[in-house]
């Protein structure tokens, strides 16, 4: 599965136009006139949010909440800031997110990759891009959820014409796989 989202900076708040496949998808946006953030994800079907996330008080460690239609309240937690280690428990699942060096971010399901993203290193007169490659049976709005936080905690801000992100040059706290590739299902 390719999820790919593309940021429109806009005024006063984001909106994201989401594609699975190449074909439209879903879409975001981040709320106005919040103390703290909240993003909204819906289905291009559907009226009602199937995901909102909602950024939670913390010091340096992000932390957010993110919500299904149905009740279910999943935790997103920074384990690490210094090595871009994130986690979030969905039941019995346990998600593991690791940043690492330049744009890209590998995301584990219970020790498992299941997904790795991208994001662009040059943008011109919009906001960010992300590629995401995923197993063909991965959650796709939690990694979109996911992709949506790390452009929140880690994305650009600013209003500015041309951006140009280098990525990550610090430490990680699990080296990129460049031989994983994604299942499919037939």
């Amino acid at each position: 599965m390719e999820i790919v989202i593309n940021q429109k900076k806009i005024a006063i708040g984001d909106k994201y136009r989401i594609f699975i496949n190449q074909q439209p998808s879903h879409t975001a946006s981040r709320q106005i006139f919040q103390l703290l953030a909240e993003i909204l994800l819906f289905n291009d079907k559907e009226n009602s949010p199937r995901i909102t996330i909602n950024k939670r008080l913390s010091w340096f460690k992000p932390k957010y909440d993110i919500s299904r239609r149905d009740g279910t309240k999943l935790a997103f937690r920074t384990k690490s800031y210094w090595k871009l280690h994130y986690q979030c428990q969905s039941g019995i699942d346990c998600y593991d997110i690791y940043g690492h060096k330049g744009r890209k971010y590998s995301i584990y399901k219970n020790d498992t990759q299941v997904a790795w993203l991208t994001k662009s290193i040059i943008t011109w007169l919009e906001g960010d891009n992300y590629h995401i490659t995923a197993d063909d049976d991965s959650d796709s709005d939690l990694l979109i959820a996911f992709c949506l936080i790390i452009d929140h905690t880690k994305g650009n801000h600013g209003e500015n014409a041309l951006t140009i992100n280098v990525g990550h040059v610090g430490f990680q706290a699990k080296k990129f796989n460049p031989q994983w590739l994604p299942k499919a299902t037939t």
